[in-house]
């Protein structure tokens, strides 16, 4: 192990723009991906290795970055055959996966019971924030403080120390239903337009562009509109929308928006739509309702 090489588990959007950075930055890099050859080929582009599993990854740098899809990914990528658990000791594990709470304290005990650190450190930011190394790291471990400021994490952005786990998990959560909440919103209002008969296009423009919502309407502009090349797939954002009420009703909250944000992502990726942008809902659910009204007349 050396303390100038770093880990990348998981190189999809996300991952590989984090590769890309700390590449840049002068770090020996160590790729693992479930499909070996996404791996293969960034680690040509970049000058990296490949690690035939989590725990060849683990065995090669004493710290890594965890960058995969979800709760279930994360515990897979821990205690399968070949799993970072079988050369966890003396370890450090970033998890920049947005996970529930519940998942990332399971994550941490096991890790932990292997003898290795374990870090919650989901991003604020998307690929492009990972490649100008400015993310927002939210921040939260056993091990303390010192551990938020290692140098491959701040290669990565600004880290944000929070406490102990599960607090970022949450934090993150809490994030992601701020802004997904707001598109599912600005979706409810498009739909409403359209189905009594006036163009979304025209409700926003003429209507919520006269008021202070006019700095949302524009902050989206066209990606307010499917199909839309994605930063932050639909699907993805239906999966964080479901684990933020999950969160809620783990501690006796309905999870009453959540839940509704979620059900609306879910409709998006029923419709052949999960790879869309995740602000592309709003007009969606502008299309979704102005097809419904015509078909009900």
């Amino acid at each position: 192990m050396t303390s100038v090489c770093a880990a990348v588990l998981g190189v999809g959007r996300m991952g590989s723009a984090m590769a890309r950075r700390l590449a840049e930055k002068g770090f020996q890099l160590v790729l693992w991906n479930r499909s070996p050859e996404k791996a293969e080929k960034l680690a040509e582009e970049i000058g990296a290795e490949v690690a035939a599993s989590p725990a060849e990854a683990a065995s090669m740098c004493s710290t890594v970055h965890l960058v995969v899809s979800d709760d279930e990914a994360v515990i897979q990528v821990l205690s399968s055959k070949g799993g970072l658990l079988e050369a966890a000791e003396g370890v450090t594990l970033y998890n920049h996966v947005t996970v529930t709470p519940r998942g990332s304290l399971l994550a941490a005990k096991l890790l932990e019971e292997r003898g290795g650190v374990y870090v919650e450190a989901p991003v604020a930011g998307n690929p492009r924030n990972a490649r100008e190394g400015s993310l927002v790291i939210l921040c939260a471990s056993r091990a303390g403080r010192s551990v938020c400021e290692a140098p491959q994490l701040k290669a990565l952005g600004e880290p944000v120390w929070l406490g102990e786990p599960p607090r970022a998990a949450a934090a993150k959560l809490g994030f992601n239903i701020s802004f997904l909440g707001v598109v599912a919103a600005l979706g409810e209002a498009f739909a409403l337009a359209e189905a009594y008969g006036l163009d979304a296009r025209v409700f926003a423009r003429e209507v919520l562009g006269r008021t202070w919502l006019r700095r949302i309407v524009e902050r989206y502009g066209d990606r307010l509109w499917p199909p839309r090349e994605a930063s932050f797939a639909a699907e993805l954002a239906g999966k964080d929308a479901r684990y933020a009420a999950r969160a809620l009703q783990e501690r006796g909250m309905p999870g009453s928006l959540a839940t509704a944000v979620a059900e609306y992502y879910a409709l998006m990726v029923h419709e052949g739509l999960g790879a869309s942008d995740y602000p592309s809902l709003a007009g969606f659910l502008a299309e979704y309702a102005a097809k419904a009204s015509k078909e009900g007349k």
